[in-house]
């Protein structure tokens, strides 16, 4: 049951699933294989996620063993180095939209230096070409903005996700510190792969939850009492194997009658640098559970 989670989908696996969707709808409009996508000066290029956005019309654990999932998909780019793909999984119990934006990179030595490059096959691109970059890629670029350049204060709504919106806030709620896994985080071309980011955000919010539970008198695990429902990753850097990253929770508050919002930073420790940011609506199980009597009306 790889593509289950807690008896519903696993977000990770789907994630998994549309990025690989994504790079060989890539590689097929290229007209390459994976492992011959190299730049004019022969150096090997890799795809790197810049956004992934993760939408549901019902929490993931909707979503049954046995039921299933037909997935369709277009790929468009911008410029040389920018594609876009958006991707629907539908199923009998709702319908998940993914869009995602990748840019070629080239790496140097290690993790942290990665550059962005063009694919030497680009002239055999035969799909959308935009003449402007698209929303989806604009809304990365204010984010980016806001995230590594931006030292003034913002009051505005930054991103709507989920049926919900996110302000944008300066300030931490919790911090967590999480060493990158090999075993579990990198992918075939040992980077930190897409789909980790995710699922380190879960590790670390589980383990403040779960501490808040306790502090409050509350026993029950957590994860058991979340669903996810959306999910939109801003991607500005990489790790190496044995990095530390810092998880630092900006927002986890109640949104309506059943749902959370959530909104974290990942950072490296050694430079300080930020590598992501990452916006979450889970659905709680039972809006009278553990979880969502804890947060109500936290800010």
């Amino acid at each position: 049951m790889p593509q289950m989670l807690f008896g519903g989908l696993s977000e990770r696996w789907l994630l998994k699933e549309a990025g690989d969707i994504h790079w060989r709808m890539l590689c097929a409009d290229l007209g390459v294989p994976s492992g011959q996508l190299a730049d004019r000066e022969g150096e090997r290029l890799y795809a790197s996620f810049m956004r992934i956005r993760m939408e549901s019309t019902v929490p993931l654990t909707r979503y049954t063993e046995n039921e299933s999932l037909a997935a369709k998909g277009a790929l468009s780019r911008f410029g040389d180095k920018r594609f876009f793909s958006e991707l629907t999984f539908l199923g009998a119990a709702g319908e998940v939209r993914v869009e995602m934006a990748s840019v070629f990179i080239t790496r140097s030595t290690d993790n942290k230096s990665l550059a962005r490059a063009t694919p030497q096959q680009i002239e055999r691109s035969r799909g959308l070409s935009h003449s402007v970059l698209p929303p989806f890629g604009q809304a990365y670029q204010k984010i980016k903005h806001l995230a590594l350049e931006t030292a003034e204060p913002v009051r505005d709504t930054v991103l709507e996700l989920g049926g919900t919106t996110f302000d944008w806030v300066d300030h931490d709620l919790d911090s967590r510190s999480y060493v990158v896994n090999p075993y579990h985080d990198l992918n075939g071309a040992n980077l930190l792969y897409f789909a980790s980011y995710p699922r380190i955000h879960d590790v670390c919010e589980r383990m403040i939850l779960n501490e808040r539970l306790h502090r409050a008198g509350h026993e029950r695990e957590s994860a058991f009492q979340v669903a996810p429902v959306a999910r939109d990753v801003f991607y500005y850097g990489n790790a190496d194997a044995g990095d530390e990253l810092t998880f630092r929770l900006r927002r986890m508050e109640r949104s309506g009658a059943d749902r959370l919002r959530i909104w974290s930073t990942l950072v490296r420790r050694r430079d300080g640098v930020r590598i992501a940011d990452l916006f979450t609506v889970k659905a709680l199980v039972d809006p009278a559970n553990a979880v969502g009597r804890l947060l109500a009306g936290a800010a």
